[in-house]
């Protein structure tokens, strides 16, 4: 499936819930579906899980994943089993989740190959892609807009 805005069947930016404040940094989340958090918890944390929806902490450098204000339940990044792209200690940084593409490799795709075309990026690493974001982004999204914007960054570099 192409990476567009709408892969993975539309899921996009929910709206529906209003962003409480991370207990720990106080910095609004962004609302993640409980099938996505546990893809992605260590197995020995799903059960804390429940089935409520979480928040992503956004902040780069807070140490939470995922929390939800109603229950009180936090999980911190080392309780996931992928880094978050965002956060300043993430290695690797992903752009695509569901290939398991770098943004260095986007980068290096771009500059030594001359691909600028995020499902001609994903190809040539991952000729059988397939979109999971729903259960393999950290967001629960489509990875197209980090993607779009490592392409953009590769772009936009001049060498001396």
């Amino acid at each position: 499936m192409p990476l567009t805005p709408d892969c993975c069947g539309g899921v996009g930016q929910d709206t529906s819930r209003e962003s409480a404040p991370c207990p720990l940094c106080r910095k609004k989340g962004r609302h993640v579906e409980n099938t996505t958090v546990r893809h992605l918890l260590r197995k020995e944390m799903e059960e804390k899980a429940g089935q409520e929806d979480y928040y992503l902490c956004m902040d780069e450098k807070c140490d939470i994943a995922y929390y939800n204000d109603r229950t009180g339940t936090t999980f911190r990044k080392k309780d996931i089993i992928v880094p978050l792209w965002f956060k300043e200690d993430a290695d690797p940084r992903y752009a695509c989740y569901c290939s398991r593409i770098t943004q260095e490799e986007v980068i290096r795709a771009v500059r030594e190959q001359k691909i600028t075309d995020m499902n001609a990026i994903r190809k040539y690493y991952d000729p059988e892609a397939a979109s999971q974001c729903k259960i393999k982004n950290p967001a629960g999204r489509c990875c197209s807009p980090v993607f779009g914007e490592t392409i953009k960054k590769a772009k936009g570099f001049k060498e001396h």
